[in-house]
């Protein structure tokens, strides 16, 4: 999935709140039948307006939809940001309010992998950020960003390649972290140039971006890592299984320290170090890792359980080239009804068998008795 800077749903909280406090000191407000201040007192600050009926309703259909989302129902979720775009349609174009809307059912749809159903929105964004800042302004080639990530989930290469060089060309001439900025295309475009089999440019378009970004950031951000991810699957590609599995062993590190405390980032990048393995040949390596990607999402994962459909569909596909076929079938299964909004009940490893004691064998005549172990005497009985 490609690297996007969309507003994640999660943000609905922030603005609902706002929304909602809005609403409630608009209707504090003093009446205009209230006493004209005396010239020497200070004049108290003007009253926003009363909220209209619209303002509510897109503010309670996002407060549903961030709940359902919270609860991982999707379904629901969609539902409710429908209904706050159909309100925003009312709101001028330029209110915040609109591009927050799309937004977010943008990346609801993504999420489910309706990516023929986020086009719209995202490409509406993009409308809206060029007539507000211009073709050039940096909001424009984040929008760009994300509208060319739908397009590659797609399978619509062609179309989304100019869409991330725009959005690269954009960033790179802003003189403030411009070309960190940048990194987020160079790291897509690497995806892309991989899926196309033009291996050699994904590598250096990725390595530039971990460079860039081990500069700014650190040697261990999370961004840092996920350049890492990528330069992983694109050395497998090419067919470097040991410098594959360095860089996913280098991004699991990073993980470990940055993101150690998100069960689906640590599902993810064991997901990716076991896929290294695999793709060596190396399935007693790759087992293991899936195995404990998998106990990471016992107790549910609520939005983020396409994570976990994710790596039961990868598990399975290593179950079958171990010749595995009904264990395959079960993740199979599971992945499915994960991916349909079921709940599963993930299969637990077996408990290790109990150690088998050696026989006893009387002690060989010619070997003789071991020394205690200290001078000390024995202690009374009783004691």
């Amino acid at each position: 999935m490609s690297e996007t800077c969309g507003l994640k749903l999660s943000a609905i909280l922030i603005v609902v709140a706002a929304a909602l406090g809005a609403t409630a000191a608009r209707a504090e407000a003093p009446s205009i039948a209230a006493p004209v201040p005396k010239p020497e007192a200070a004049a108290p600050a003007a009253a926003a307006p009363a909220p209209s009926q619209q303002d509510v309703e897109w503010a309670l259909h996002l407060r549903d939809a961030r709940d359902a989302y919270q609860k991982g129902d999707l379904a629901k979720a969609e539902s409710d940001v429908v209904a706050a775009a159909k309100v925003a349609e009312s709101f001028p174009p330029q209110d915040d309010r609109v591009i927050l809307t799309l937004n977010n059912l943008t990346m609801i749809y993504t999420q489910q992998g309706k990516f023929g159903y986020a086009e719209e929105p995202a490409r509406r964004i993009v409308e809206i950020r060029e007539k507000a800042g211009g073709a050039d302004h940096p909001s424009v080639a984040f929008a760009l960003n994300d509208l060319a990530g739908i397009y590659k989930e797609q399978g619509k290469l062609a179309d989304a390649e100019p869409l991330y060089k725009r959005g690269q060309a954009i960033l790179e001439k802003v003189k403030v972290n411009g070309e960190l900025q940048a990194t987020m295309m160079m790291v897509n475009l690497a995806e892309l140039y991989r899926d196309q089999k033009k291996l050699p440019e994904a590598e250096q378009a990725v390595k530039r971006a971990i460079a860039v970004r081990e500069k700014a950031l650190g040697m261990f951000h999370q961004h840092v890592m996920a350049a890492l991810q990528m330069l992983g699957t694109i050395y497998t590609a090419e067919g470097k299984h040991a410098d594959a599995v360095a860089a996913q062993q280098r991004a699991l590190d990073i993980c470990k320290k940055a993101l150690g405390w998100s069960r689906p980032a640590m599902m993810e990048s064991l997901a990716c170090l076991a896929d290294a393995y695999k793709a060596d040949g190396k399935n007693a390596e790759a087992e293991p890792l899936y195995k404990r990607a998998l106990e990471l999402a016992e107790g549910g994962l609520g939005p983020n359980s396409r994570v976990l459909a994710s790596v039961l569909e990868k598990y399975a596909d290593l179950l079958k080239k171990m010749n595995r076929d009904a264990d395959a079938a079960q993740m199979e299964g599971l992945a499915k009804d994960v991916r349909a909004g079921k709940q599963v009940t993930l299969p637990t490893a077996p408990p290790p068998p109990a150690p088998v004691e050696p026989p006893l064998t009387p002690a060989s005549p010619a070997a003789p008795a071991a020394p205690p172990a200290s001078p000390t005497p024995a202690a009374p009985a009783g004691i």
